[in-house]
């Protein structure tokens, strides 16, 4: 699948959840394109690294959610987390603890490991992203 239809299908998805925070219309496609452009961030820089990518992309979703809803005049958790829900590491988490449950647990280790790494690097790049925007928002 091409990384354009990739992405079209995380906006769809994103704007979906944003949805379920019972955001309106217009924040559920400004939540749409907050998680195409997180999914197209993901994509383009994993050849850094799995970590990597879901540092920048979390740290891009967090700063555009963060300025449309201070355009927009609301909170930004259902932006942010519409954009984000895409690059939670569940899949992964699922098949480490499948290869726990068929006995490999080298396999298994290895892939929570991963999925935590992914997670950890998610919540970082929306920490720095609200920090970024804490001070460029700050009201002198």
């Amino acid at each position: 699948m091409n990384l354009l239809v990739q992405s079209l299908i995380a906006g769809l998805a994103s704007g979906s959840f944003t949805l379920l925070y019972n955001a309106s219309p217009l924040d559920a496609v400004l939540g749409g394109s907050i998680g195409f452009i997180g999914w197209l961030v993901y994509s383009l820089t994993l050849g850094y690294g799995m970590v990597a990518s879901a540092l920048l992309a979390a740290l891009v979703i967090g700063l555009v959610g963060r300025i449309l809803s201070r355009l927009r005049h609301i909170p930004s958790q259902p932006l942010i987390v519409g954009g984000i829900v895409v690059l939670v590491p569940g899949f992964m988490a699922f098949k480490a603890m499948n290869a726990f449950v068929i006995g490999n647990s080298t396999e298994g280790t290895t892939m929570m490991l991963n999925a935590f790494l992914v997670a950890a690097s998610i919540g970082t790049g929306l920490v720095v992203a609200v920090a970024i925007t804490t001070i460029i928002f700050r009201k002198k």
